[in-house]
């Protein structure tokens, strides 16, 4: 029989700071299922890095109020978060590097058993 997969999708996502004009990078992971939960949750991870010069699509809007409407990130071709500093570039790729380890976690703990992971991980060493 097989195994349906979770399609779990890792993505990094801005948060703003409540007290300074600058974003919080997190990953955003969804669909997980946990063991002893029956819905899927969803699992963020923050990465204690801060951006404060995103370059926002002016064409993608995120969410509109009656007082404001905010935009999306500009985002590359490979999904990384355009900013116009160097300094906030490289915290986003830092980001996408850590989105791609745990997207290939979650990929690995779809496709391997339990005991497949170990016997794997025990050969990586």
């Amino acid at each position: 029989m097989r195994k349906s997969i979770a399609n779990t999708k890792v993505s990094v996502k801005l948060r703003k700071s409540e007290y300074a004009n600058e974003w919080y990078l997190y990953l955003e992971c969804y669909p997980v299922f946990v063991a002893d939960k029956t819905t899927p949750q969803r699992v963020r991870e923050y990465l204690n890095r801060s951006i404060s010069t995103p370059i926002w699509d002016k064409s993608r809007t995120a969410r509109t109020t009656a007082d404001s409407k905010t935009f999306k990130p500009k985002r590359d071709i490979n999904g990384i978060i355009q900013c116009k500093s160097e300094a906030d570039q490289e915290a986003c790729i830092y980001a996408d590097g850590v989105r791609k380890l745990r997207q290939r976690e979650y990929d690995n703990a779809d496709l391997y058993s339990d005991t497949e992971a170990a016997e794997t991980l025990g050969h990586a060493n």
